[in-house]
């Protein structure tokens, strides 16, 4: 068993993990079940199926046998209850009064162990699949996002949009949801995360009691990231009143010794409101209501991005200012004061991110997956102070590379040329 002041961890004879983060003064309850599975997972013919899933685990299996039961247990006793996928992991959770807990682990593990996968729900649950891709591509924040991340990561499964194409969710079959738990839903390749008002006792008793998996193997590894070689910028022409566009530099994975130094120097640069190009493409030059720099971290691989979206005549100006910024950080460097002040920021926002049991599981639960162990809030905050100036500016010089920048663009424009070549200024 593992423990110190904020979790413990014990893994069940079967294999699922079990952690516990007791938060007393708590009255309610957040119990998660993340696999390590998502759209990273998938072949190109089931693209979108680790999405779909999701949903259908929620459509009725042994003791809950339709989406109705489903709701109406966790509505009875006033809870909520969602799931999410990504491209690396996928969770589901429920959230209760904490003398009403049991219900959660009820509900899940007959979801996760049970599931029916009725073949009229699979046939129904695909328009609703198909309506939720075509809200997000009309989306044009979303839109380019996903534009980005195939231009950067190329024709590869990290590459791909999580909820897949229309035409494989048209296609894929009961089987292929049958074959994909089999293969992924395995007890090894699970955690059990629950944060709130609970001890760990309490936990295990009511884990072992109800997620008796059968299947117990372990986690089957995805492809290993391949960097492939493209143009430098792509386009997807969109009559819109507003442009957007997302630049972007490779990071190394999120396990990376380098990554809370660059966690920093993306606070600085875009980060907040008082960011250098929050501050000269917005306050100063008007050109943007949002302009963000953020970071997408997988296990081994990443990126360092732009985003904003830009008065349509103003879209080659906007480039070129927020190129410049980032040149003068690679070249200049960061200053004491903004050392400082990002860190306190990274920490501050932190400490508010993990204030509820929901957010405290899903943090334990990620790391728990991905890496099979924790990074405690504290050592998260030591990494962050542990951050020096002279880290800060080795990240800027040997990430932001020009030379390495790969940019998507979205508007009412017959090409991408004016705006590549923005990137050279």
């Amino acid at each position: 068993m593992n423990s110190d002041n904020s979790y413990q961890k014990n893994v069940l004879d079967n294999g699922l993990r079990v952690l516990t983060i007791p938060m007393p003064a708590s009255r309610s309850v957040t119990v998660m079940v993340m696999v390590g599975v998502g759209s990273r997972y998938e072949s190109a013919s089931i693209n979108g199926l680790s999405h779909f899933m999701e949903h259908m685990f929620f459509k009725g299996a042994e003791t809950y046998p339709d989406a109705m039961a489903v709701a109406s247990a966790i509505d009875a006793v006033g809870g909520s209850f969602n799931a999410f996928t990504g491209e690396e992991k996928v969770a589901y959770f429920v959230k209760l009064s904490m003398s009403k807990k049991q219900i959660a682990y009820d509900v899940l593990s007959d979801m996760i162990l049970k599931s029916k996968f009725d073949q009229e729900e699979i046939d129904r649950e695909r328009g609703v699949i198909v309506e939720e891709i075509r809200m997000y591509n009309d989306d044009p924040m979303s839109r380019v996002q996903m534009d980005f991340k195939l231009h950067f990561y190329g024709d590869q499964p990290i590459g791909w949009d999580i909820a897949g194409p229309e035409k494989v969710i048209h296609s894929v079959t009961r089987d292929d949801f049958l074959d994909y738990r089999a293969l992924h839903y395995a007890s090894g390749n699970c955690a059990l995360v629950t944060a709130g008002a609970i001890t760990h006792d309490e936990n295990l008793k009511l884990a072992e009691k109800f997620f008796t998996f059968t299947q117990t193997g372990d986690k089957i590894e995805a492809d290993p990231f391949v960097q492939k070689t493209s143009v430098r910028s792509a386009h997807s022409k969109k009559e819109i009143e507003q442009a957007h566009f997302v630049l972007g530099f490779p990071i190394p994975g999120d396990s990376s010794s380098d990554q809370p130094a660059l966690k920093v120097l993306t606070n600085i640069l875009g980060g907040t409101m008082s960011s250098r190009l929050f501050y000269q493409i917005r306050e100063r030059r008007g050109l943007a209501y949002y302009i963000r720099a953020s970071r997408q971290a997988f296990t081994d691989a990443g990126s360092l991005q732009v985003s904003a979206g830009i008065n349509v005549d103003k879209l080659e100006e906007a480039i070129t200012c927020v190129m410049a910024e980032i040149r003068k950080m690679k070249e200049k460097g960061i200053t004491p004061e903004e050392l400082e002040r990002g860190k306190e920021n990274i920490k501050g926002s932190f400490d508010l991110s993990i204030e509820n049991p929901m957010a405290v599981a899903n943090y334990y639960a990620a790391y728990e997956t991905l890496y099979g162990k924790v990074k405690t809030p504290e050592e998260f905050v030591a990494e962050i102070d542990s951050v020096t100036l002279e880290m800060v500016n080795t990240a800027a010089a040997a990430y932001l590379d020009p030379a390495k920048v790969k940019m998507t663009t979205l508007g009412p424009y017959e090409s991408v040329d004016p705006f590549d070549k923005c990137l050279d200024s």
